[in-house]
């Protein structure tokens, strides 16, 4: 399987990281309203019964209790059992599913799991490097990744883009089975399929690794964030009140950074120092760059409709999504992607500096 390669990046980049940040020792939990956040290393909710919604965000996440509106998780391994009256939005490494859903589940990931018991009243969306879908779902699937496994009942149709696809003997298909497939097709005689098996051409657009890709990001983002929150709201406040200052330090120090690092790399004793300093450059040039700015934007949007104060994690969900769906929009995603990094890395060094200062003092 290839999957683990196209998060070859974001973990490096987390590695390096963890190495200059000291992450939280607890788990943090707010009460806003009927909603409940639960961050951390390891958050868990397993037999709370919660009247609203419950967004959990940390390295390993477990859940097992009850929700009265959605359960929006972010993490590395998440563990979901327990009752959703209203719909199931995760992304992670790892994500298995036993718990029953009202309404849809919306997951990415490099693993997804729907174990037998895991049970969707609605429609099912699944993005992942493998998903292997054993539970039941009375609704439509939607599922794109390297390799679909079926093996359990769907009510309506389903939809299918990946490199692989298996259909086990116990599935159940109450509709048509559409799928662009690049690799190997498998369907067991033992499937039953009410409507009609189409098989279309291979997707040549952005593949199943495309996505997972950006859902690994996804998840660094976060997990960075959990990391460092004092930093990145620092940082997102730079790109508000100083954007074009940021803008000016990011490009000045990164075509600088490209020449200085060129030159030390060609001596003896600059090498080693040239390598420390493109594992940072890469890190805050490239794998960081956006998340203040994402807070930012995220932050724009919640005062304009709210006039409250945002919250981070929320606000950041809300810039990344909108700034990769413009980063996908031909010649304007360009702009997007390399305007975004250039302030972003302005701002990141600008915060680095402020912070470092009192410290010196």
């Amino acid at each position: 399987m290839r999957v683990p390669r196209v998060r070859i990046v974001p973990a490096i980049a987390l590695l390096c990281l963890g190495c200059l940040i000291k992450p939280k020792p607890e788990n943090q939990r707010m009460q806003l309203g009927q909603d409940v956040l639960v961050s951390g290393s390891a958050p868990n909710l397993y037999s709370d019964s919660i009247a609203g919604d419950a967004i959990m965000a940390g390295g390993d996440i477990h859940f097992g209790g009850s929700t009265g509106g959605d359960l929006v998780a972010a993490g590395g391994q998440q563990d979901i059992h327990g009752r959703i009256h209203g719909s199931l939005r995760a992304a992670g490494g790892n994500v298995t599913v036993g718990a029953v859903i009202d309404r849809n589940a919306t997951i990415g990931g490099g693993n997804i799991t729907l174990e037998t018991l895991g049970a969707v009243a609605g429609n099912a969306y699944l993005i992942a490097g493998k998903a292997i879908v054993n539970g039941s779902v009375r609704g439509g699937m939607l599922a794109t990744g390297g390799q679909i496994e079926l093996n359990g009942p769907i009510g309506q149709d389903v939809e299918i883009v990946s490199d692989e696809l298996s259909v086990g003997p116990h599935t159940q298909i109450g509709g048509n089975l559409r799928y662009r497939v690049k690799g190997k097709v498998h369907i067991d005689p033992g499937a039953r399929i009410t409507g009609k098996v189409t098989a279309l051409p291979a997707p040549t657009g952005p593949g199943p690794f495309t996505w997972a890709w950006l859902a690994g990001t996804l998840l660094m983002w976060v997990v960075v964030i959990l990391l460092a929150p004092g930093f990145m709201t620092a940082a997102a406040e730079v790109v508000h009140q100083r954007a074009v200052r940021a803008i000016i330090v990011g490009v000045v120090v990164g075509i600088l950074g490209l020449v200085v690092i060129s030159i030390a790399a060609f001596t003896v004793v600059g090498l080693p120092l040239a390598l420390l300093a493109a594992v940072v450059y890469v890190i805050l040039g490239f794998a960081l760059s956006d998340v203040p700015v994402a807070l930012w934007l995220g932050g724009l949007i919640v005062r304009a409709r709210t006039g409250a104060r945002p919250n981070t994690l929320p606000s950041f969900f809300i810039g990344a999504l909108i700034l990769l769906v413009l980063g996908f929009l031909p010649i304007i995603g360009g702009v997007v992607r390399v305007v975004a990094g250039c302030i972003g890395f302005g701002a990141l060094l600008i915060a680095a500096w402020a912070a470092r200062r009192p410290a010196a003092v």
